[in-house]
């Protein structure tokens, strides 16, 4: 099958096309044949080192697919062949830059109605990440103050639609004009120019002082540190990129509060409570077809030209997701 691939951990310049085995369905497994994925920031980051253990070459990336069953495996239930899916294969196998890619059924749903396979493609990762921070991380409820940075994002302008739906009173951080008009438009009530304006004064000057009862980091570094003095007390900050510092103790410990991790790839990894996957993207297609929730696909790129893709993804400028095209 085409693929493309890296020997190697390095640069964009090591992804190559490839011609590789089809992949052989496990017991629980969907073989999808891939027409679109979505391109996350893991994508680079696995590219770059081991990220999760150490790889086995040639390794295929890709963690968002839109596709069709072609194959399945002997346990597998609620499929067949011919279904129109979307999911987001394990971080632990090999991924969807290819023509085939394998899933776990329980990961995997029937693809929201409404979109075609590019925009389908663009939804899996980022609605997961989004729903199990903001959902089941930190169970925001109506009315609190929540802080989303990069609301511009490609998780960040999931998550603001979602902490909308809970009611919440949503500030979110941006920069780029795209990014500035998509919060807008997404319904942010306070916006924030990061680059204009300074973060910490303004969140504290939009809550009397108080801060936020959730703040979701999503970029990491020193944004991560400046969510301490954003929080409210007895507050929650959800992160999905780990950060060294010294802070942590006692940002939150002189606050009350609470620091939860995000990795949406653990429950297939570890085969915990995998199927609560398959059933976020159950609901989350009930959201999109009942036009309540958008993922914007920003950029899309042929497969052939996947490492400009990742160029342009590890510039960390990119507004809504980029989708790589497999099947015309």
């Amino acid at each position: 099958m085409k693929a493309m691939a890296i020997m190697e951990h390095g640069g964009p310049e090591n992804l190559q096309l490839m011609d590789l085995a089809e992949p052989v369905p496990g017991d629980f497994d969907l073989l999808v044949e891939t027409h679109a994925c979505g391109m996350n920031p893991v994508d680079f980051k696995k590219r770059q080192f081991a990220l999760g253990g150490p790889a086995e070459f040639p390794l295929i990336l890709g963690f968002d697919v839109s596709g069709v069953v072609v194959g399945l495996g002997s346990r597998v239930e609620g499929f067949q062949e011919g279904d129109l899916v979307y999911a987001s294969p394990s971080l632990a196998r090999n991924g969807c830059n290819a023509k085939y890619v394998l899933v776990d059924y329980r990961t995997a749903a029937q693809r929201p109605k409404t979109l075609d396979h590019n925009g389908a493609a663009a939804v899996p990762l980022v609605i997961l990440t989004a729903w199990e921070s903001l959902y089941d991380r930190t169970a925001v409820e109506p009315r609190q103050n929540v802080l989303i940075h990069a609301g511009g994002g490609g998780v960040g302008h999931v998550a603001l639609q979602l902490a909308r739906l809970r009611g919440c009173r949503i500030i979110t951080t941006a920069s780029s004009e795209a990014s500035l008009a998509l919060c807008r438009e997404l319904g942010a009530d306070v916006i924030i120019n990061y680059r204009e304006e300074n973060v910490v004064d303004r969140v504290l000057a939009e809550t009397d002082g108080k801060g936020c009862n959730v703040v979701f980091d999503t970029v990491g570094g020193p944004v991560f540190e400046q969510c301490f003095q954003c929080l409210a007390l007895n507050g929650s900050i959800v992160t999905i990129t780990p950060t060294q510092t010294d802070k942590i103790a006692d940002g939150l410990f002189f606050k009350n509060a609470t620091l939860h991790c995000e990795f949406m790839g653990v429950p297939s990894i570890f085969g915990i409570n995998i199927e609560s996957q398959g059933e976020i993207l159950r609901q989350a297609a009930e959201l999109i077809d009942s036009d309540r929730l958008k993922v914007r696909v920003g950029r899309t790129y042929p497969l052939e030209d996947l490492a400009e893709a990742h160029r342009y993804q590890e510039s960390g400028h990119t507004t809504g997701k980029i989708v790589i095209t497999v099947k015309d």
